[in-house]
């Protein structure tokens, strides 16, 4: 009968089926409201940043794909180096290409889904193309830039880079500030003051929450008031737990909304021969990685052999950049 109270079996009138609705109708308008917001966040993301806008674009075209990103490729190299500013007599900032206190080599491999990062100590003695006698590695970008700096790198491990990354350290500072710091375990007590340089490291030993000045000051850190200094390796230790610390920091919840506006500060500070696409491709793909599937990090094989120079192990390195680079090759 139109209009009838449906009953249960003891008459009183059944009160589920209008209860489910109105939660329903909650859920409902609790998901049009996420939605609302969440474009809402992403409007304002493309106003305000180059690099949203660019993702939104490549997000819809798919380009962040492997296959489309790097067509025909099945593995990548990429030189990332760290450069420092120059500066003059009086302390202030000269824009010259600089030398590089930090090289890492990166292969990326999305057919069997793992990456590696070589790390070259800066002082290593190498044949840079075009000039006599073995120089400093970090002598490279000051000479010729990233072309030379990768044809020494291909000269010295017999590993192409396919592509570069060249960012100054003040651009990791504002985007590690961007990220909210990093949790990092500061190996002992530094302390080193240079006023020319404008740089000043005071870190206690243990697990801290840095920001960006301090987390710089972690990787770069060379030597003590006292004079006491520490080697190209231990730097490279540190440097590499830093990689491992922004990774995790990346692969936290709600940093996802922060990346864009990190990306848009390094690329202030950054040269390169990589597209939005292919930055996406290779976030995302590290981003998927499994915790047992983490990079593999490695130092270059080598010894200090005499004064502040580092010599290559040759027998070792050839073993190990076979390993990182060519092993997986069908």
């Amino acid at each position: 009968m139109r209009g009838a109270v449906v009953k249960d079996v003891a008459g009183a009138p059944r009160r589920g089926s209008s209860t489910v609705k109105r939660a329903l109708r909650t859920v409902g308008l609790l998901f049009a409201a996420c939605c609302i917001a969440a474009v809402g966040i992403l409007v304002y993301l493309c106003a305000k940043s180059p690099t949203a806008r660019e993702t939104v674009g490549v997000l819809v075209t798919r380009d962040y794909r492997p296959e489309k990103a790097f067509p025909n490729r099945d593995e990548v190299n990429i030189l990332l180096m760290g450069r420092d500013l120059d500066r003059d007599p009086h302390g202030r900032v000269v824009h010259t290409r600089g030398r590089t206190d930090a090289m890492m080599i990166a292969h990326v491999d999305f057919r069997d889904g793992s990456a590696s990062v070589l790390s070259i100590p800066r002082d290593i003695l190498v044949r840079i193309p075009g000039y006599r006698g073995k120089r400093r590695v970090s002598y490279a970008n000051s000479y010729g830039g990233p072309d030379l700096a990768q044809d020494t790198v291909r000269e010295l491990l017999g590993v192409r880079p396919d592509h570069y990354v060249l960012l100054n350290f003040e651009g990791f500072e504002k985007a590690i500030d961007a990220l909210g710091g990093l949790d990092l375990t500061v190996d002992k007590q530094l302390d080193y003051d240079d006023n020319w340089g404008n740089l000043h490291i005071h870190l206690k030993p243990g697990q801290q929450h840095l920001n960006g000045y301090q987390a710089m000051g972690f990787v770069r850190f060379r030597k003590s008031n006292t004079g006491i200094g520490d080697s190209d390796l231990v730097r490279i230790g540190r440097q590499q737990e830093l990689l491992r610390a922004a990774r995790a920091k990346l692969s936290s919840p709600g940093v996802a909304f922060k990346v864009p506006h990190v990306l848009d500060i390094i690329r202030e500070d950054m040269e390169g021969n990589l597209t939005p696409a292919q930055m996406m491709c290779l976030a995302c793909f590290l981003k998927s990685l499994p915790p047992d599937r983490s990079p593999r990090m490695e130092s270059l094989p080598s010894k200090y052999g005499g004064g502040v120079f580092v010599r290559v192990n040759p027998q070792a390195t050839a073993k190990l950049v076979r390993q990182m680079f060519f092993d997986n090759r069908q």
